[in-house]
């Protein structure tokens, strides 16, 4: 965050009559936040509220997840914001939604000791996508699954895959917010 001084003219001595206290020239020094450094602050905000959001399905979390940036961005900073700056606040706000909401999926995990569980899950719903289950190279790609490093490797490209997703969705949706919330006396470029 970059913060800009607003020096005002102060008198270089202190004025005040015996006995009564002087004004703090400090106190007179303005704080002025630079437009955009606020962009994180919003980001984060709408990505924890974007964890709510994820309940709905099929990205439209997400999406919902970017709007909303875009109208805390709005609201706070007053002013239009440019549709490149808008797809970074929505991907930052995508990458933070999908952060807590693994953070908590894995948390959950373990505190209800499920590991098994989970890995048995996830491979079943593996086997049940499989196009033809009886081709070799399938029967290999499921077999490697069932390994420690397949089921691992597989995991985090899951997860990496997701983390693009969630970024790629709400980066749109606050784009869209962007528009919508766009003044209607300046002009769209």
């Amino acid at each position: 965050m970059r913060v800009e001084i607003v020096p005002q003219s102060f008198p270089a001595e202190s004025t005040a009559p015996s006995g009564a206290r002087a004004a703090d020239p400090l106190n007179r020094v303005a704080f002025r936040a630079s437009p955009g450094s606020g962009l994180f602050r919003v980001a984060l905000q709408a990505g924890l509220l974007g964890v709510i959001a994820n309940i709905i399905p099929l990205g439209l979390g997400m999406v919902l997840t970017g709007i909303l940036a875009a109208l805390l961005y709005h609201r706070a900073a007053g002013q239009t914001l440019p549709s490149p700056k808008a797809a970074r606040l929505g991907a930052m706000a995508g990458a933070v939604a999908f952060a807590v909401s693994s953070l908590l999926t894995v948390l959950a995990i373990v505190l209800m000791h499920a590991q098994s569980q989970f890995r048995d899950f996830m491979i079943k719903a593996a086997e049940q996508r499989a196009s033809n289950p009886t081709d070799p190279d399938v029967q290999a790609a499921l077999q490697w699954l069932h390994s420690p490093e397949g089921f691992a490797a597989a995991l985090g490209f899951a997860m990496f895959f997701f983390l693009a997703l969630s970024m790629l969705f709400s980066a749109l949706g606050c784009v869209i917010g962007a528009v919508l919330f766009r003044e209607r006396n300046r002009p769209t470029f």
